[in-house]
């Protein structure tokens, strides 16, 4: 059972590595899909997926420091949250300066995929500041 820490491992040069944690794996996958798509061509990006924490240690030794965690809420789910209250325990305190963001997903007037960028409509909508992608 290790702790997820942020500096426990040498970074890979110009990648991010971003986990995505959560119950639903159709929706995790929209949302890796959804990531690599947009950042083709601009950026490296790796993108994992798990349903809970704590990872395997078996591959610990080719897993890549992680650089962000996406933990993914579904407001319909009430097994989304307790999966995501298990796994927090399993992280580092020091991941949550900047390292870890919650994505809130359910909303039902919404049902197609939109980001939001601060440059491209301020101010933000409300939404926006509890997720980093709104599913419309």
């Amino acid at each position: 059972m290790a702790l997820l820490r942020p500096l426990d491992k040498l970074p890979i040069l110009d990648v991010a590595t971003i986990l995505l944690l959560g119950a639903e794996e159709t929706l995790l996958k929209q949302l890796a899909m959804t990531i690599v798509q947009l950042c083709e061509g601009t950026a490296k990006i790796q993108v994992h997926m798990a349903s809970c924490l704590p990872l395997p240690t078996d591959r610990e030794c080719f897993r890549p420091r992680i650089d962000l965690i996406v933990f993914v809420l579904n407001l319909h789910s009430k097994y989304s949250l307790t999966t995501v209250e298990t796994s927090l325990p399993h992280v580092d305190a020091s991941f949550f300066l900047g390292k870890v963001c919650f994505l809130v997903t359910g909303e039902k007037s919404h049902t197609a995929v939109s980001t939001w960028t601060p440059s491209r409509n301020w101010p933000p909508p409300t939404t926006a500041f509890f997720s980093l992608v709104t599913w419309r």
